[in-house]
This record gives C-alpha cells, structure tokens and sequence, in this order.
C-alpha cells in the first residue's frame, strides 16, 4: 500500500478500491492486454462482490478469450443474485449463445433485451444479431435445397479443381454456366469473381463481388472482399471491411472457419484466435490448415506452447507451413514475420 505525507506530517494511506482496480482493468481490456484486465477485475470484485457492473465488464472479456461458459455463468449470477435489471447481461448472454451454437437460446434472450430495453445501448447491436440469426436460417434453407443438385455439385467441384490447377478459362466457363441456370447458389458467384481477380481483372472482380453483396450477404464474400482489398494494398477499405467481419456471428461450420482463416490472414490475430476457439467448440476439426492458422493466431497472441500443440496436430496431417514452423520454433529462430508469411503462404480465400 502506498502512503503520502500531507503538510501536517501526517500519513495518509492510498487506498486501492474496487473502482480502481475496475479501471485499471477496463483500460486493459481497451489495449487488448485480456489477461492483465481478468487481473485487475477480479481484485475490483474481490474487494466489491455485489457491484454487478464489474462482473458484466469481466463477464465481456471473458467471452472475447472464449471462455463462453464461464461468461455465461457471472452474467446468469448478475441477474438472479444482484441486479435483475442489469438488462445488458441478456446482450451479451445472447452472444456467447450464439458463438457456442446455441442460437434458439441466442433469439431468445435478444428478444428478451429487447423486450426489457428497446431503447438500451445494445438495442441496435440485438437487432443486427437477431437479423443473422434469421438469415443464417435461411441461408441453410437454400443449402439445403440447393444440395439435392447433384448435376450442380459435380459441375461445381471441377470448377474449384479447374482454380487450384490454374485452369482459370475452364473454370470461368463452368461457373458461369451454373450461374445462369442457378442464380441464387451464391458459391459459384463468389468463385466467379475470385477468378476474376485471379485472372487480373481485379476492379472487375471487385465490383463483382460488390454487386453480390447487394443481392446477398453471402458471408465467404465479404471475407473475399476483404482479401482483394488487402492484396490490392487498399488497406483502408481491407480494413473498414475486417471490422465488419469482426462483429458477424457465423452459424454455418463452413463460415466460421472461412470467417476465422480470413482474420488470420488479415493479421487480425485476436479475434481470429475467438473465431478458431469459437469452432472447436462447437465442431471436430478435420483439416489441417485449421490447426495451422489456430497456431499462427494463438503465437501472435503470445500463446507459443498452444500454438505448438496446434502446429504438432497440423504436421501429424502433413502440413508442409507447420513442419516449417516447428522446425524454427525448436531453433528458438521463430519470429512473427515467419508465422505472417506462411500464412499467406498456406492459406488463400
């Protein structure tokens, strides 16, 4: 405890109170610095137990690092044993529903922020989570309908061997050929305009994709959209368009890992590291590239032993960019700029 001398001679002890601590903490929180704010906001309710307020700001960190069950946990103890009027915690409780998959209990307690303060800070932020809940629905539905096209997913699938062998002509040629006869299978439209860029045509494929966002908020889009703008070195708009992806709440397993590689690949290391924790919660990893970029966030994130483990897991799939890493990492010669690089390097949207 520090202690000052007034002018009468007299100690003066500097009392370090719960409000201190708290922030203290949130302007680690604000820097990023999660696991230095834990510390400052658990002492804050140490010292301040029934102050809900700082138990929903902890609550909040621990949802960014993932730890959604824990999050969930002090919000349902804000409302039952503190402050049932504390209508933020449905807020956030509606966001660790989602991110763990949860998405009836996710509407259900949006609704219910809504229902207690319509007007409240997050009422927009509810809304626009209510409005993907709603479309990510309906977007399975069509998937779904879409799916039972053999014809459609056989055509589909050369035109993605036809991208990966450099055959960009043929693959044009086919996705344009599903793209007539299914205008709403908005996988062919984004490929489209991804060979479009591949081919050159970048401010073609930009306006192409801008065109399909306006039809459809097809999620792989937007990612790719993102990607173009960073290849392109239009950092601004790779930006404002990260900070988008940022704040979606993918349903779809195959959106949520496009959603977290992309991140990665933008260096928007600290919620791609959310994303890749936010799917092995809720799905088995099956591919290799998974746990490659998992490793790359959790490293840039300081987090080298877990992003070994991942690497390790990527090398036993025979992931050349993990076997690389790993290498490095044993020499003690692995820096940022390696795991940067062999991102772009192993991982294209």
């Amino acid at each position: 405890m520090m202690k000052t001398e007034d002018t009468q001679g007299q100690v003066i002890p500097f009392i370090q109170n719960g409000e201190y601590f708290f922030k203290r903490g949130v302007h680690a929180y604000q820097k990023k610095e999660l696991q230095r704010a834990v510390k400052y906001l658990r002492r804050a309710i140490e010292l301040n137990p029934d102050q809900g307020v700082f138990q929903c700001q902890l609550a909040a960190i621990y949802s960014d690092m993932g730890e959604y069950n824990q999050s969930i946990d002090m919000l349902l103890y804000v409302l039952n044993e503190l402050d049932e009027t504390m209508y933020e915690c449905y807020f956030f409780l509606a966001n660790n529903y989602a991110y763990q998959g949860l998405f009836d209990k996710a509407a259900e307690t949006a609704h219910s922020y809504l229902h207690f303060d319509p007007e409240g800070d997050f009422a927009q932020d509810t809304r626009d989570l209510l409005e993907m809940l709603e479309m990510d629905q309906e977007e399975e539905t069509e998937s779904e309908a879409t799916d039972a096209d053999d014809e459609l997913i056989i055509t589909y699938e050369k035109s993605l061997r036809m991208i990966k062998e450099e055959k960009y002509y043929e693959a044009e040629m086919l996705l344009e050929n599903i793209v007539t006869d299914y205008p709403t299978y908005w996988p062919a439209q984004s490929q489209l305009s991804r060979v479009l860029y591949l081919k050159g045509h970048i401010e073609e494929a930009l306006a192409y994709t801008k065109d399909l966002l306006r039809e459809n908020h097809y999620l792989p889009a937007v990612c790719q959209l993102a990607v173009f703008y960073k290849e392109a070195g239009r950092n601004e708009e790779a930006q404002d368009t990260a900070d988008v992806l940022k704040q979606t709440v993918p349903m779809n397993k195959d959106h949520l890992f496009h959603l977290a590689s992309t991140l990665c690949l933008l260096e928007e290391y600290g919620d791609a590291y959310r994303f890749f924790k936010m799917f092995k919660a809720r799905f088995t990893p099956e591919d290799a590239n998974f746990f490659f970029q998992y490793g790359v966030a959790a490293f840039e994130m300081g987090r080298p032993q877990e992003a070994k483990s991942q690497w390790q897991r990527a090398k036993n799939m025979h992931h050349a960019g993990a076997s690389a890493v790993l290498e490095k990492m044993e020499q003690n010669l692995l820096f940022s700029s390696d795991v940067s690089y062999e991102s772009w390097m192993c991982h294209r949207v």
